[in-house]
Order: C-alpha cells, then structure tokens, then sequence
C-alpha cells in the first residue's frame, strides 16, 4: 500500500520550512511521497526551492483556499492512500504509521488529533473513498470527515498546530502598533472572512481589526471610516477595502514610508486594476497625519461625500500640501474591485446610484471639473 501526503501551504516562509522539515524527518516505512501544493503563497520560492526532487510540488497561479488547494494535490498523488495535513502542522516522526495502520479496520478515515475527530489536522483516508467538497477553509476537514463515514482517532498520531510566528494581533498588555478599519455592507460576507484571514496570516506587528457594518441602513463610506478611525487604537491605521487581500511582507514597507515622513502610503496591487496616484482601497495613514488632514474633529474623510470620491477629495488636500500619496511597490495586495460597492439589493443600488451623483456635484462644486484621478 502506497501513500501520498498532502500538504497546502498558503505563505509564511518560516512555519513552512518547519512543517516541511518535519516531514522530511519521517521515516521511509511505510512508503511515502509528500506532495505540497503551493497556494499563490508569494513568499515560499526560496522553501519549496530547498525541497525540489524530494516532494512533488504543485504551485497554484491564483489563490484558491484550502480545499482547492487539497483537490489540486490529490490529483497529482499516486498513493492508494492519502494523507491531508491542516496547513503547516508540524508532524511527530512516528505519526504515519499508525495512522495508515487504523485503515485496516472498517473505518473509512483515521484521525490525528486529540479531541474532537472534526478539528484533525491529518487525516488519512482511501483514495477511492476521498472527496472534498467546496466549503470555507476553516470547515473543509469536518465536510471530509462526513462524507467519509466512520471516523477512528489515532492517539499514537501525533500532529501539532505550527507555533505561530505571525497573525496574532497582541499579546495581552501589549499596545496596539496598527489599526485596520474595514467597512462593509455585511460584517458577515465570504469577503469580510477572507480579508481578515489574510490579515492574521500576513502581519506581524501588533494589531486590531476594525469591522465597521454599515449596510442597514446604509450609510456610504465615508461615515463608516471615520467611525473606524475614530475607534482605532493603534499609532498607524490602515483603511481597506473588505474584498482586498494582503499578502506577506505587506504591512512593514507601509510603515516604513509613513515613518520616513510621507502622510499617506499605500500597496501596489498585483491582481487587479490599480492606480499609481492613490488606491484608495488600500491605505496607510499615520497617526499624525490624521490629525494633519482631518476636514472636522474626528472626520479625516469629508463626510459631505458620503459614497464617493472622498479619496480624490483626500487626495486633493495631500497634493496642496505637498505631501502627495506614496506608492510603496514592496507591499502587495491583491483587490477584488469594486465588490465591495457590489449589491444584489435594487432599492440599495438605486440608493448608491443616487448618492454617487450627488457626492459628484459636492466634489465639483468644492474642487471643480477634471481634477485628476476623479471617477467618471
């Protein structure tokens, strides 16, 4: 019987390298292959470079979460048997052997984790038997579990949940270096989730996330930010987009250009449209230059353009005072745009429409026609 391990890495180059070292670490019997499928990580090049020829490697052009990732590296396995690690755990040398070893029994799956079977972070299974549904990442390996049938936890399996090096937002008592406001017209969206997800796996410096939900009713933009900012903690805020994905290495070259004294800094966007004045989807402002920039006490957006173009508004006031917005290439994202405006809802829709019309005639009437870089 051959098995075939399976392991998707989504980025972080150090949690990578140990979850791969351990692997490398497990002994030949039973026989094995490792195969990892890089989900347009950004930063493993230099890991999976160290491991070409000992693990069959799978790099995906588009991020595509965790399941996908999972289907894509079946599909490349050879084994009767595979084995689906959780992301980057870190394995026990003796970890595979009993696990294969509990699929002689009637059961359709073996589980490595203590506990509850739906939280494993391995799971072994026939590959006949093996199907992974599309479902949220955090939810992939309970619909795996399901569909397989009788489930039996292998205690001697021993897989551990990878130390986290970066993601958690502070330790306790510690200040928060970084706010990030994220309005939204559902707090509770696929978007809102996969943004903040990115944000824990890409940050390393202490932070919070501010989910401003200003979808009912509706209040536009602008009110939602200023909210946020209002509410943010931290010696630097980022506002963004919910429908914007950051990617490792991000948030350092950010500060690093506010701190070097520019008043706005902001990403470059690698999947999507972007503008090299100001994408306003995705900006670092600093505490400082909120004060600086503010139109009102605690109104760092002009809250007479409710919808849009607030941020040509604010790119205007930057460029008068000689401080335009710097683009900073070292931080990357990615931007799905325009989702975040996006409604299925037509009294909604109308309302936007509406409003964007009349934020147009506030921009005009307070900065005339054909600035640069205002919508259309």
């Amino acid at each position: 019987m051959t098995v075939s391990i399976v392991v998707a890495l989504d980025g972080g180059a150090e949690r990578s390298l140990r979850c791969l070292a351990a692997l490398a670490a497990v002994p030949d019997d039973p026989a094995h292959e490792v195969v990892v499928v890089d989900d347009a990580s950004g930063d493993l090049g230099p890991v999976l470079a160290r491991i070409e020829g000992g693990a069959r490697i799978v790099r995906l052009e588009r991020r595509s979460g965790f399941a996908a990732a999972l289907r894509a590296g079946v599909a490349q396995a050879s084994g009767d048997v595979v084995v689906l690690l959780r992301g980057a755990v870190e394995v026990d040398p003796g970890f595979l052997a009993p696990l294969v070893a509990a699929l002689d029994g009637a059961g359709g799956a073996a589980a490595a984790a203590a506990g509850v079977p739906s939280a494993s972070r391995a799971i072994a299974a026939r590959r006949a038997d093996l199907v992974i549904p599309d479902a949220p990442d955090e939810l992939v390996a309970a619909e795996v579990l399901l569909r397989l049938g009788a489930v039996r936890e292998v205690a001697e399996s021993v897989v551990t949940a990878p130390a986290r090096t970066i993601g958690a937002r502070r330790a306790a008592g510690e200040a928060v270096e970084l706010s990030i406001v994220i309005p939204t017209l559902d707090a509770t969206s696929d978007r809102v989730r996969g943004c903040s997800a990115a944000i824990q796996r890409t940050t390393d410096a202490p932070h919070e996330i501010v989910v401003v939900d200003n979808g009912a009713p509706p209040q536009g933009f602008t009110a939602p930010v200023n909210a946020g900012l209002r509410a943010a903690r931290g010696a630097y805020a980022v506002v963004m987009n919910d429908d914007v994905e950051t990617l490792p290495g991000w948030w350092a070259p950010l500060r690093a250009g506010l701190d070097a004294g520019a008043a706005v800094t902001f990403p470059l966007t690698i999947d999507g449209a972007m503008r090299p004045d100001f994408a306003a989807w995705c900006f670092a402002v600093s505490r400082s230059a909120l004060d600086e920039f503010e139109v009102a006490p605690g109104e760092f957006f002009d809250p007479s353009l409710v919808v849009w173009y607030q941020d040509t508004d604010l790119l205007q006031r930057l460029r008068r005072a000689g401080r335009p917005p710097l683009l900073v290439p070292e931080a990357q994202i990615r931007h799905g745009l325009s989702q975040t405006v996006a409604t299925d809802d037509p009294a909604l829709r109308a309302w936007i429409d509406q409003r964007i019309a009349l934020d147009r005639a506030a921009f005009e009437a307070k900065h005339g026609a054909g600035v640069p870089g205002a919508a259309r």
